[in-house]
């Protein structure tokens, strides 16, 4: 099923998707560390991933979504002691965000969901100032930024095999099995196997008492969870709960 790719189309078919909806989802995550055995565009891949999934679910109820590039930086503080790790200042983010919804709300597109792969609540906050900004220059401008994470994880905890999912939140199993569904040959199987379950234990604590990177937290090698629990029917059954979440956000934002 071809989706409405924005940055797929010439100027000729963005105006023509001007008069057929308002709705525009733009998917954005960080260059971040995901343990030894997985890529460093995997919220990236997360964030796309749900955007897509919901965008079908919207189409089946007739409604027409147009999909952004996708922004692959943002704040990624915590990962930042490990190599590879590139983070923003929560300024350039909260920018970028509100350019970008400023520029789609331009061409009509003034309902927008932003759907962040990633989950450090300064970048979350950085996101929505940005929105909130945008929105105050664009009275016709609405926003929606999905909590999939925090408000939908604890409802798909069920389909996990790991032995602990409530303390699998970084490139444990589900986001392990994510990459095995989209992009297998990204997945170093050989570091994977190697790894051993590491729990995310306490970790609303030790953030409130000020620890602020992978390492001081308890994830030297950049992970949470047990990356070998992974399966490709898992990452299915887990993102598309997560598109469901998103979609009925999507719904709630098209009411105003």
């Amino acid at each position: 099923m071809k989706l409405n790719y924005l940055g797929h189309m010439n100027t000729i078919q963005v105006k023509e998707m001007e008069k057929k909806t308002s709705l525009a989802m733009l998917p954005i995550g960080p260059v971040e560390v995901h343990g030894p055995h997985l890529p460093l565009m995997t919220d990236v891949v997360s964030a796309v991933e749900m955007v897509e999934r919901a965008a079908v679910k919207l189409r089946e109820k007739g409604i027409e979504a147009v999909i952004a590039p996708p922004v692959n930086y943002c704040l990624a503080d915590h990962a930042s002691v490990l190599d590879g790790t590139i983070t923003l200042r929560p300024e350039t983010v909260s920018g970028i965000i509100e350019d970008i919804c400023l520029g789609l709300a331009k061409w009509n597109f003034t309902h927008i969901v932003i759907v962040n792969g990633h989950g450090e609540p300064r970048n979350r906050e950085a996101i929505q100032e940005g929105a909130r900004r945008a929105e105050a220059k664009n009275s016709k401008l609405h926003t929606v930024i999905p909590d999939w994470l925090w408000g939908g994880m604890s409802s798909c905890l069920h389909v996990m095999k790991c032995a602990r999912p409530e303390d699998d939140i970084h490139a444990g199993e589900w986001e392990t099995a994510l990459i095995m569904m989209k992009y297998p040959e990204l997945v170093d199987e050989q570091a994977m196997r190697q790894l051993t379950p590491n729990w995310a234990e306490n970790f609303g604590e030790k953030l409130a008492a000020g620890l602020d990177n992978f390492i001081d937290l308890g994830a030297p090698q950049g992970y949470f969870g047990d990356p070998n629990a992974a399966t490709v029917e898992t990452g299915e059954k887990v993102y598309d709960h997560f598109a469901e979440f998103v979609m009925k956000d999507t719904l709630d934002l098209l009411k105003k």
